[in-house]
């Protein structure tokens, strides 16, 4: 089922003759986080199911149950707090936004995730061609330009337009920063040290300075790397110019690059200063 999707659970309940007979009927589902039920069978797809892990959804009447198990696909956003601990006290807590496409078979066509926000700013990002999945971020710092609100993101594929919505009400529950953070180098090798703070589900830990921004995981650009725990080591891509970069760590309340688990619809992150790092 897809994103977005309304159907109908239809029911019926018969006797060990075949018979159709009245009764209440009662559904629920494995994972309301991903799929909800009514009382009516009516199934509302929220969020991509983990793969490997179907949505279980259940009729139950009496003793008599039957079960259906449901997969997702499509297109989901993440809206939450972002926070970096070099922010000045009075500003406020910017916008972390995430978008994440399954489709339902095969593989991924080149497109372009777009997001519309309430601000009236236009975001972009590539979707690859041939990718079994595709997802991508935002760490907004300017809460004026990207404000609490409803945020809209669309994509093009197989001659579908997927579209999805997301709302952020509040700027609170913001996710702590690394403590104790550090980074050290051995040749082109940066490892980033410290303890993540409580609600961490993934890690990305990167450098940034003149000609990298820090969000290339692989190949000879490579500036980035994703990890669960620290200590995490990146093995800089040669393309990388000799120079001395910023080193951060950005914590986040959910896996994001990993289409294993489910991505909560509150994604919050924060930031955080680790040092500098000079590559030969």
């Amino acid at each position: 089922m897809v994103i977005g999707e309304t159907p109908r659970f239809n029911a019926v309940v018969r006797d060990a003759g075949g018979n159709e007979m009245a009764a209440a009927v009662t559904y629920t589902s494995s994972q309301p986080q991903v799929i909800e039920v009514d009382d009516e069978g009516v199934l509302t797809v929220k969020r991509l199911s983990a793969a490997g892990k179907p949505v279980v959804i259940t009729a139950s009447a009496g003793t008599q149950r039957d079960s259906l198990n449901v997969s997702t696909f499509g297109l989901e956003m993440a809206l939450g707090t972002y926070v970096w601990n070099t922010q000045k006290p009075e500003d406020s807590p910017g916008l972390f936004m995430a978008v994440r496409y399954r489709p339902e078979s095969g593989k991924t066509q080149a497109s372009t995730f777009t997001v519309e926000t309430p601000g009236s700013e236009q975001l972009s990002c590539p979707l690859f061609v041939d990718d079994t999945t595709g997802w991508c971020w935002w760490a907004l710092p300017d809460a004026t330009r990207f404000p609490n609100g409803e945020y809209q993101a669309s994509l093009f594929q197989n001659g579908v337009t997927y579209t999805t919505r997301a709302s952020l009400d509040t700027r609170e529950g913001l996710l702590g920063f690394v403590a104790q953070p550090s980074v050290s180098t051995a040749d082109r090798q940066v490892t980033f040290v410290g303890e993540p703070p409580a609600g961490t589900q993934r890690l990305f830990s990167y450098i940034k300075g003149p000609g990298v921004v820090g969000d290339q995981i692989r190949g000879d650009q490579a500036d980035a790397v994703f990890a669960n725990a620290l200590p995490a080591t990146l093995n800089v891509g040669s393309g990388v110019a000799a120079n001395t970069y910023a080193a951060w760590i950005t914590a986040m309340t959910g896996n994001l690059d990993s289409f294993a688990e489910v991505l909560p619809e509150r994604l919050n992150a924060s930031a955080t200063y680790a040092g500098e790092v000079t590559l030969p």
